[in-house]
């Protein structure tokens, strides 16, 4: 299994609720240029899932055009336990019972830092720290606590 963890871009603070942040324009290129990067096995992924947020959903279809404009077309899906403080056992069953082999999840801080300390390293406190616009590529059998390895970590 390929699960590719992605922290959204930045976010401006200019909003009613915090799950209507938008993307800033920095935000919008730090993603576009991480997309960008030709070391991300783009074309080894046939799931891509975001938090509900709207930051996490415009990350989510930048990442989807550039994968549309590759001939990687990928339905972007929404799922509720992907939000800033989702539980982790929540997101490993919600893997578990996921048919595909590849999978992008576009989530947030401190979720995307706790789901890497889970799977690789069985501790959520021992996760990457993870920067907006941030992308860490975990590999392994199984998305369970320590069968995963992290393999390529790219910061914008």
């Amino acid at each position: 299994m390929k699960l590719l963890l992605v922290r959204h871009g930045e976010a401006s603070f200019n909003a009613s609720t915090d799950a209507q942040r938008p993307l800033t324009q920095q935000g919008i290129r730090a993603v576009e240029q991480q997309v960008a990067n030709a070391a991300i096995p783009w074309a080894d992924f046939s799931a891509l899932w975001a938090s509900p947020y709207l930051r996490a959903q415009q990350t989510a279809q930048l990442i989807q055009r550039r994968l549309e404009a590759q001939s990687l077309p990928l339905e972007l899906q929404t799922h509720q336990a992907i939000t800033p403080h989702g539980e982790l056992n929540q997101v490993q069953d919600f893997l578990l019972a996921q048919p595909q082999a590849g999978i992008i999840l576009v989530t947030h801080q401190p979720l995307v830092s706790g789901l890497i300390g889970r799977f690789c390293h069985a501790d959520p406190y021992l996760g990457e720290p993870m920067m907006p616009a941030s992308m860490a590529l975990l590999e392994g059998e199984v998305a369970v606590a320590a069968c995963m390895t992290l393999t390529q970590l790219e910061h914008p």
